[in-house]
């Protein structure tokens, strides 16, 4: 029998919590690394990994300039102290499909520009589609403008599937700013069109 491989960063193990009153409370993996270790095959790294010809992970997004995808509320335990979180195993899926690459995120905790700007660095060939979760829930409207002006200046980005954790404001910023025929509501089930 074949072992199910997980590809994540090593940072996954971290232990994280949550604090939105009082205490913080434990919301990491439930499960330890050897506990999982002994249920699936874990492929840890840094850098991108290919799950399968044509599907790789990132790897970690190491720079980031633009703003993050974080939550106040979200810490890990530095010592005695909790600190926010730093999401360092946060990573997305890039697909190689005809020379070019769709970017498909899951929540986008290191953020959206960070994390294209990552996949045009580590890959070859324009990023046409990004679908997912892009975390820009609690954007203010001068980012989110941002965000739109660089996603436009992206001529290569010829469609936008935006979903759950991007929020209904950035939703509306992004489509008055790139248009209907780019982005696309991606509720659960959505099947993608990636040109």
């Amino acid at each position: 029998m074949d072992i199910t491989p997980l590809y994540a960063n090593a940072d996954l193990f971290r232990e994280r919590f949550s604090r939105r009153e009082g205490e913080p409370r434990s919301v990491g993996l439930s499960l330890g690394r050897e506990e999982l270790a002994a249920r699936l095959a874990l492929c840890l790294s840094d850098a991108p990994q290919e799950i399968l010809p044509g599907i790789w992970t990132t790897g970690e997004i190491v720079l980031r300039p633009e703003p993050e995808g974080r939550s106040a509320y979200h810490l890990v335990r530095e010592g005695a102290a909790f600190v926010p979180d730093p999401y360092r195993d946060d990573m997305a899926l890039v697909l190689e499909m005809n020379e070019r690459l769709v970017l498909l995120c899951g929540c986008c905790h290191a953020g959206l520009l960070n994390t294209l700007a990552h996949v045009q660095r580590t890959f070859e060939g324009p990023v046409v589609v990004i679908a997912g979760g892009l975390h820009l829930t609690s954007a203010d409207a001068d980012y989110l403008r941002h965000v739109g002006d660089v996603l436009a200046e992206t001529e290569s980005v010829q469609r936008v599937y935006p979903n759950h954790c991007t929020g209904e404001a950035a939703f509306v910023r992004l489509l008055l700013t790139l248009g209907p025929s780019i982005v696309r509501p991606c509720p659960a089930g959505t099947r993608l069109e990636c040109l």
